[in-house]
């Protein structure tokens, strides 16, 4: 089948965005499923780094590429994404195709999420907007093409928060002017997307669908309330993108080989010492969106094969493996305890996740730099030996390993497209 699925397998920041970019090269369409400008997906392309916030990553390689209706959308930070774009001789108009289901970030949404800081959120009114949704109280992007849809739906938001929409300086009787220069700039973007990838994959055409966030970070399987708002499990990607699951071709997880999580919530590998602050240094962690500082920590083979398990990953692509380089030895997490008593799964608790003890297991570490290996059998036999075990405790074979931040610094193990 022509399609694959690019799903983060820890709590995000996996390098998504440059696993995407590599494999674009081979595809024709490009979709962002979920979430909104909270992901932040930093791609190397040459001598030039892009830090993509809506756009998908395949934007860069030329493919077209899909905001689908999973997603809700900052139509200002769109628009600034297309201006870097333009400047870098990179226009995505004519390949950038916007779902007119896909619903709209406003600027209530970020005063609503201004006290999201409790559970660490990045405070780009993401979950305010997908609540709206919920509420049925929504603006979506289709809504543009029509005063009297702008109008019903403004009067609704007026009645469900009248301050923030008051705060704003919108009245409820007319349409501000925002929505005349979002109506200018985006109507010609606007499609029936779920039509177009539908179509697309019926033709034989490659479509890469790319995730946000990670599975540890889903609103139902994640670290519930330390998570996102949206579904960013395969289960995801039907869903999100107007597709039938039978669609979707082989879902591959991406993972870092240790384990960052940004914000708020129990993380049993944390390394809070100067380890931790070396690795943090070396793979430079710092929030593509918020530029906060990232916890690090060992990489935790009990959460990954949950990840594994629940999305039934065809393959894992690891990356950051030269960061560990010159630690000696390593360790992995392989179990689970509270009170002593082993548990048996991934817990759904996040206060029980918080009380667990880890039990390792430990692998020999390699002093030789990767950065230059352009070949998977070239690897030192200590980093080989580490990966064959990450891949045995995740029960899932690796597809790729990357060992630095451009394109030729993705190793394939074995093909994905």
């Amino acid at each position: 089948m022509p399609s694959i699925a690019i799903i983060g397998a820890q709590w995000g920041d996996e390098g998504k965005g440059k696993v995407t970019d590599y494999l674009c090269e081979n595809a024709d369409v490009v979709v962002r499923f979920q979430g909104g400008a909270n992901a932040g997906h930093t791609v190397v392309a040459g001598t030039r780094t892009f830090k993509l916030h809506l756009m998908p990553s395949g934007v860069i390689r030329g493919a077209t590429s899909v905001l689908a209706e999973g997603m809700v959308i900052d139509l200002d930070t769109l628009w600034e994404e297309i201006q870097t774009l333009r400047s870098a001789g990179l226009d995505p108009t004519g390949r950038l195709k916007i779902s007119d289901r896909a619903h709209l970030v406003l600027p209530h949404h970020k005063k609503l999420d201004a006290g999201g800081g409790m559970i660490g959120t990045t405070a780009r009114g993401i979950g305010p907007a997908y609540a709206d949704r919920s509420a049925r109280i929504g603006i979506r992007a289709g809504d543009l093409r029509s005063d009297t849809a702008i109008l019903d739906r403004i009067a609704a938001l007026w009645n469900a928060h009248p301050d923030q929409v008051r705060d704003v300086g919108w009245d409820a009787s007319a349409i501000p002017d925002v929505f005349q220069t979002w109506r200018a700039r985006f109507a010609p973007y606007l499609a029936d997307t779920g039509r177009l990838i539908r179509g697309a994959l019926k033709e034989g055409s490659r479509v890469l669908f790319e995730g946000a966030q990670g599975v540890l970070l889903d609103l139902s399987a994640g670290t519930y309330p330390y998570v996102t708002s949206s579904y960013t499990t395969a289960a995801g990607v039907a869903v999100g993108a107007g597709i039938p699951p039978n669609l979707i071709g082989n879902v591959f997880g991406v993972s870092k080989a240790y384990t960052t999580r940004v914000g708020q919530g129990p993380f049993p590998t944390e390394l809070q010492n100067e380890l931790g602050d070396r690795v943090r240094a070396a793979g430079n962690e710092y929030g593509t969106t918020t530029g906060r500082p990232r916890r690090c920590g060992w990489l935790d083979a009990v959460a990954l094969r949950y990840a594994c398990d629940l999305n039934g990953f065809s393959g894992l692509v690891l990356t950051k493996l030269d960061v560990l380089t010159g630690i000696h030895p390593l360790h992995i997490a392989t179990e689970y305890r509270i009170d002593g008593a082993r548990i048996a799964a991934f817990p759904a608790d996040h206060e029980a996740l918080s009380r667990v003890t880890v039990t390792y297991t430990t692998a020999e570490g390699w002093q030789e730099d990767l950065s230059g290996v352009r070949r998977f059998e070239n690897l030192p036999p200590a980093a080989r030996r580490y990966l064959d075990l990450v891949a045995a405790l995740s029960g899932t074979p690796l597809a790729a390993v990357s060992v630095g931040a451009h394109r030729d610094q993705t190793l394939a193990v074995r093909p994905i497209w």
